[in-house]
């Protein structure tokens, strides 16, 4: 169920939200929640839903081992639970990817191939088995953090506003608010905020330019130039942002209607001064995740630059896989590592000069672009792609044949596409924090009206796109 469609918003949402508010004590209100979470994943996964079940159990009395046990055998249970938890993520979402390497090098070998299983990758798999994985590890750190309740133990793990596409929520910043938070009107309205916001980033930017860069990659490679190719390019860039952050909007707001306050997951990324910086704003609960439970357990920068530069590579080539089962999001991972250690190395990220440091804004943008390019659209095809790109006709390579001019004639956009894509790169910059209007008190009054009025615009719109539009995709679901 997304929740940028009817049923969600029609009838999920209000009636989750009357019976909360209807029950009075806090047990009934986790029970509420945790049942709505749990008919919300079954919604488009009723077989595994059960899988869910099945893996809140196994956590639940692995983490009351891992708390009564000490030293080996702590270890021992703790080691187990992860190898079972990850396993299991194996099993749905890396297993056929393995089979097929291990055939490249049977093939190689001469011996008969292996048969290739491809399961149904459960929706969300990786953000709940990631915080199954900070609830065991924070446990074993501190034992009395451990969820007697199995119930709550549940609802964090299956609480529907963050459980198909985060963000990732560590146990440590969120035990407490299961248990004890204050619901109010102030949240109830800054949550819906939030929501509306989300919903807009989603409904009205991130699907229309979704339309246009799939339009454009899925014809044939000769039908244009480097002109347009560059237009698919940034489209999808703005794309998974719009997509991804107006997801964690959406979740945030959710999940403040209730009472809890998550974490922020964007800010502002494509503002970066650097790759480091980029990875500092963009999905930021992921980036702290691999901090936290592998770049500092492997010592992080406290053992010298090679050291340093192989733990980075280590996080990056499992952020690139966590994103998908094949070779383009490894090698889309393990260029980001190169590129944040070769800016380590050179220090160009602490350089003072303000034309370089403007100049290295523009090479950080456009090597993040090029590399969505390689996570969009496979590796053999990204190569065409980024020739394509640079002006080059890549059937003719060897011989360096330049394209001259950038047709357009193949492509053309609506005016709609353009309002949305001059909003869509607008917005994705924190120009309008240095803008007197929006800071002084002087004009509190007209903001908080104006705002509102802009809010309410803005989700009668997206209704209108919703219900006329039946193109809705949502990139982060196969993650």
């Amino acid at each position: 169920m997304l929740f940028s469609s009817g049923t969600f918003l029609g009838f999920f949402l209000p009636a989750v939200f009357v019976l909360y508010f209807a029950v009075p004590s806090r047990m009934w209100k986790n029970s509420v929640l945790l049942f709505a979470s749990l008919l919300f994943y079954a919604w488009g996964e009723p077989v595994y839903v059960f899988l869910m079940i099945g893996s809140i159990i196994l956590n639940y009395f692995a983490a009351l081992l891992i708390a009564r046990y000490r030293g080996g055998n702590k270890k021992m249970c703790l080691f187990v639970s992860l190898c079972i938890n990850l396993g299991v993520l194996f099993l749905f979402k890396y297993l056929g990817f393995s089979c097929q390497i291990l055939n490249h090098i049977i093939a190689s070998l001469h011996f008969k191939p292996l048969e290739i299983i491809n399961l149904a990758l459960p929706i969300g798999i990786s953000f709940y088995t990631f915080q199954e994985i900070s609830y065991l590890v924070d446990v074993y750190k501190n034992p009395g953090l451990v969820q007697k309740n199995p119930l709550n133990l549940g609802l964090y793990i299956t609480f529907f506003p963050q459980l198909i596409a985060g963000p990732i929520v560590r146990y440590h910043d969120i035990n407490l608010q299961i248990e004890s938070r204050k619901e109010s009107v102030d949240k109830i309205y800054s949550g819906l905020q939030r929501f509306i916001v989300g919903l807009s980033k989603k409904v009205l930017l991130a699907n229309n330019l979704a339309y246009v860069c799939d339009m454009i990659y899925e014809s044939d490679f000769f039908s244009y130039g480097a002109g347009v190719a560059w237009i698919a390019a940034l489209s999808y860039a703005l794309q998974i942002y719009y997509d991804f952050s107006g997801y964690s909007d959406m979740a945030i707001g959710l999940a403040r209607i209730f009472g809890f306050d998550l974490l922020e997951n964007f800010n502002y990324p494509y503002a970066a001064s650097s790759i480091t910086d980029f990875w500092k704003r963009w999905h930021i609960s992921l980036t702290n995740f691999f901090r936290d439970y592998v770049y500092i357990p492997l010592g992080g920068n406290r053992a010298g630059r090679v050291k340093t530069a192989l733990n980075r590579f280590a996080v990056f080539f499992l952020t690139g896989l966590w994103h998908g089962a094949a070779v383009n999001f490894v090698f889309w991972g393990l260029l980001h590592g190169f590129c944040m250690v070769f800016e380590r190395f050179l220090k160009l990220n602490k350089r003072k000069n303000a034309c370089f440091s403007v100049l290295y804004r523009i090479i950080t943008l456009s090597v993040i672009i090029l590399l969505w390019v390689l996570f969009r659209n496979g590796t053999a095809q990204t190569i065409k792609l980024w020739l394509k790109m640079i002006g080059v006709n890549y059937t003719r390579f060897l011989e360096f044949h330049a394209v001259v001019g950038l047709p357009f004639r193949w492509f053309n956009i609506d005016s709609k596409f353009w309002i949305v894509f001059v909003g869509a790169v607008l917005f994705s910059f924190p120009w309008w924090r240095k803008v007197s209007v929006f800071s002084s008190e002087k004009f509190f009054v007209f903001k908080i009206v104006s705002k509102n009025i802009v809010l309410v615009i803005l989700f009668v719109l997206c209704f209108a796109f919703l219900a006329n539009n039946t193109y809705n995709p949502f990139i982060y679901f196969r993650f």
